[in-house]
């Protein structure tokens, strides 16, 4: 079964391309206003906050994430050095549709430790 993907944004264009990238999981898109309804309707293998998420509600929403589920897989996209989730930051060049993928392959593929709340350091997207 191919694992679920949930990806939290507030930009549809950016949403759109995102799930594209990442078609060989099954991906669901939600808005950040509607993401915590989205976290309790099913589990997710990976929740991916988009930096278009504004830092309050990303907190929010990774709490939310940790309480459903103590060892979530979160991968919080941001750009630059903007927001400070309390996390490690995990470096990927989002400029390269490649990148993504991988770092979403690893983060899937990783078993032997719970993944928490990586954040990815994005360069700003157009």
């Amino acid at each position: 079964m191919k694992a679920l993907i949930l990806i939290i944004g507030d930009d549809p264009i950016l949403l759109r391309t995102r799930a594209e990238l990442l078609r060989d999981w099954q991906i669901t898109t939600v808005s950040s206003r509607d993401a915590e309804e989205a976290l309790r309707l099913r589990p997710y293998d990976l929740v991916i906050l988009s930096q278009t998420v504004q830092e309050t509600q990303a907190r929010s929403l990774i709490a939310q994430a940790l309480e459903l589920d103590p060892n979530p897989r979160i991968l919080a996209i941001r750009s630059g050095d903007d927001r400070q989730l309390g996390s490690p930051t995990y470096q990927v060049d989002l400029n390269n549709p490649g990148g993504l993928r991988s770092a979403v392959a690893r983060i899937l593929d990783y078993e032997q430790h719970p993944l928490h709340a990586e954040v990815l350091t994005t360069r700003a997207l157009p």
